[in-house]
C-alpha cells in the first residue's frame, strides 16, 4: 500500500478490484482525486447478500471511475471449485 500512495500514476488508467463497499469506493475516489484515470472491476461470484450487481458498476461511476465492468465469474467458481474438491484441496 505504501507504494501506492507515494507512485500513484498520475494520468494513467488503473485497475481496481471493486466491491462497492466503503473501502474500495473512498479508494476509487481518493484516486481520481490524487489524478489517475481509475477503471472499476467487479466480479459476481454469486454471493447471496448482494441484491443488486448491476447497480455496482453505477456507484463505481459515481465515485469516479472513468469505467465499470462487472464480470459475471460464477460458472468459472463452480468449475474451479469442483476441481479443487476433486484434486482433495479441502479435505
Amino acid at each position: 500500500m505504501t507504494t501506492i500512495l507515494k507512485h500513484l500514476p498520475v494520468g494513467q488508467r488503473i485497475g481496481i478490484a471493486f466491491s462497492g463497499g466503503l473501502d474500495t469506493s473512498a479508494a476509487l475516489l481518493w484516486m481520481r482525486k490524487k489524478g489517475a484515470v481509475p477503471y472499476a472491476y467487479t466480479a459476481n461470484l454469486g454471493q447471496p447478500d448482494e441484491d443488486d450487481y448491476d447497480a455496482i458498476p453505477r456507484r463505481a461511476k459515481e465515485y469516479g471511475a472513468e469505467g465499470a465492468r462487472l464480470i459475471d465469474c460464477r460458472k468459472q467458481l463452480v468449475v474451479e471449485g469442483i476441481a479443487a474438491i476433486q484434486c482433495g484441496a479441502f479435505p
